[in-house]
């Protein structure tokens, strides 16, 4: 196993200099506020024992011969593993990432937005298992194609768990519900700090605010404006914590908001607190 000061996915130089991480680890990682979100594409195999989290807010289970795949910008929270938990994690940098969805290897990417895990027999675990390994093995050799290798390699196991989900489906809601939160959540990621509005995003998509809204709805269970707000808190909070020679204001305006007075009313009407409480709470944490 790689020897890391910190979680592996909180290693972002070393991930963009291999391309490639795998790695077996014992936890779950976490960032501030018992937050955590990824730049990185990440596959996890869960080992042994169980974790628990939240999932951009929705509780999740993660359990022996589960596979997941966590997409860039998406949270955990609230992790909690078993004493025996183990698991392998493949760490995919952004430029291999972006190469796998140019080739079209990655088909399922819009379904992992939403359903990130999959729960695998014995006999597809053990396959998945046989491929990380040489994955695993190709990701630590010093050769010039070793990069092609490994997307080649990950194509594999992108197309054998595309196999494994079985979800050649007919445009159900849920597949369509899928589609538009994925678009929704991508132009999101793009335009928090500059579209705060339903209908922005709703025409961008071509749908009616309506319509829009009540498939992501019914997909995640929360609605375009929460996942608007949720997105503003995030980055709100990371600003605040993180850039302390910003004042409130440039905060709010560095977010899109045309007053700080709006955004001190928003941020306390989700939080419960104003800006000037967090950040002074994080002081004292520190």
């Amino acid at each position: 196993m790689d020897t890391l000061f910190a979680h592996p996915v909180q290693e972002p130089m070393l991930i963009e200099e291999r391309g490639v991480v795998v790695v077996e680890v014992g936890s779950l990682p976490k960032g501030d506020d018992d937050t955590f979100r990824s730049d990185n594409v990440v596959i996890g195999i869960c080992m042994s024992g169980s974790a628990e989290f939240l999932y951009d807010m929705q509780p999740k289970v993660f359990e022996a011969r589960d596979i997941g795949i966590t997409l860039p910008n998406h949270v955990l929270s609230n992790c909690v593993t078993s004493p025996d938990y183990k698991a392998m994690l493949i760490i995919i940098s952004n430029r291999i990432h972006c190469t796998l969805i140019q080739r079209e290897s990655f088909i399922d990417y819009n379904k992992y937005h939403v359903r990130p895990a999959l729960s695998l027999s014995e006999e597809q675990f053990e396959r998945v298992i046989e491929v990380v390994k040489v994955i695993k093995s190709t990701s630590s050799i010093s050769h010039p194609k070793r990069i092609e290798m490994l997307e080649n390699l990950l194509d594999i196991l992108f197309y054998a768990l595309t196999h494994f989900r079985g979800d050649v489906e007919s445009q159900t809601l849920s597949s369509r519900g899928e589609q538009i939160f994925s678009r929704f959540y991508d132009l999101l990621l793009a335009n928090y700090n500059t579209r705060h509005d339903v209908i922005w995003y709703a025409d961008k998509l071509y749908l009616t605010p309506k319509y829009m809204s009540s498939l992501i709805f019914k997909t995640t269970g929360k609605s375009a404006n929460e996942w608007i707000n949720d997105v503003l808190i995030l980055e709100a909070k990371k600003l605040l914590r993180h850039n302390r020679r910003m004042t409130v204001q440039q905060v709010a305006y560095q977010l899109g908001f045309s007053e700080n007075s709006s955004f001190c009313r928003f941020f306390k009407r989700e939080t419960g607190i104003t800006p000037k409480e967090f950040r002074m709470g994080q002081n004292e944490v520190i």
